[in-house]
């Protein structure tokens, strides 16, 4: 977990987007509000973070991370989730995260090691902005 972490607030200092891929139930967000976050602050940096792509920051700050982050991308793994009021909320979330900056970190859940090898292999451009993202993957 350190070298992740290191490699993060690397990317983030550099203003980068990053996707960080896990599965549910593997402590990403446990590891972010309880690691990276303290960490960044330690180094005097704002940290905003969000829930979801429902929310906003209505603040300025160094760095942002939204958890529950979803993409299209790779739609056909959604292909259970593609109600009408699903992709209505994705679209909603999209617009949200095409407002935050380039120095967010994008959190992604995908329980098939196939869908998360997808995404480290191929998803390189955000499909919410065209952002450059650097896809990392989370490991319990």
């Amino acid at each position: 977990m350190i070298n992740l972490l290191s490699e993060i607030t690397e990317l983030l200092l550099e203003n980068k987007s990053i996707v960080l891929v896990g599965s549910s139930n593997s402590g990403k967000t446990y590891w972010i509000k309880n690691t990276l976050i303290p960490y960044l602050e330690s180094q005097g940096k704002e940290v905003r973070y969000l829930e979801d792509g429902d929310a906003k920051i209505t603040d300025s700050a160094d760095i942002v991370i939204c958890d529950e982050t979803e993409t299209l991308f790779d739609e056909d793994f959604l292909q259970d989730k593609n109600t009408e009021e699903y992709l209505n909320k994705v679209n909603r979330w999209y617009k949200n995260y095409s407002e935050l900056p380039a120095s967010t970190l994008f959190v992604v859940t995908r329980n098939e090691s196939d869908q998360i090898e997808n995404l480290l292999q191929n998803f390189n451009k955000a499909d919410w902005d065209g952002r450059d993202v650097v896809v990392l993957r989370f490991k319990k």
